[in-house]
């Protein structure tokens, strides 16, 4: 049971406010917020979790992974250290934990974190698929002028070689499938 309505409604309500930078960054037009984002998640995670996985834990992570971001801020790498923006998201959660009396936050917060279970890792390795997804629509449907699909195929492909997981190979597949796309698109320009 919700303790506080009024809480409920404030986190739901900045979670959809929170813009993400990264596009922000790059002029894209309307970007999505950390609510779309994490639902974009979710639903890979329908669609491409391996079966020996745990899909309603992978959902509880994906659903809550940036959700500390409504305090903390939503970081561009390299802006800050890891450790301060480790320390910064933890904060939040536990604020947030507070706030909507679920303490459950904080143990998901810190298993996504520490990559301390199969289901994180692969919550990791979606996480990154979904921003190449997002910038192949962003770039397909003319909301930027940046070449990102490139730019964020490659950073994503990077960072998915490094969590050695149940699942990997559908994200690395599904992040080159994008790249042949947009290649096989360009030639017939």
């Amino acid at each position: 049971m919700i303790a506080n309505i009024n809480n409920l409604i404030t986190i739901l309500g900045k979670i959809k406010d929170v813009r993400r930078r990264g596009w922000i960054k790059r002029d894209v037009v309307a970007p999505e917020s950390d609510a779309d984002h994490m639902y974009s998640m979710a639903m890979e995670i329908l669609l491409m979790a391996p079966p020996q996985l745990n899909k309603l834990h992978c959902l509880e992570l994906a659903l809550t992974h940036d959700l500390p971001e409504i305090y903390s801020s939503d970081f561009i790498p390299g802006e800050i250290t890891e450790d301060e923006k480790h320390a910064l998201e933890l904060a939040a959660m536990q604020k947030l934990a507070t706030e909507l009396n679920f303490p459950k936050l904080i143990e998901w917060f810190n298993e996504y974190e520490q990559q301390s279970s199969p289901e994180a890792k692969f919550v990791r390795c979606i996480d990154k698929t979904d921003n190449v997804i997002t910038a192949a629509y962003y770039e397909r449907e003319g909301r930027t002028d940046w070449p990102i699909v490139s730019e964020f195929s490659a950073n994503a492909l990077n960072k998915i070689a490094q969590v050695e997981c149940c699942g990997q190979n559908v994200c690395v597949q599904t992040v080159k499938n994008i790249v042949k796309t947009f290649d096989d698109r360009k030639k017939y320009e």
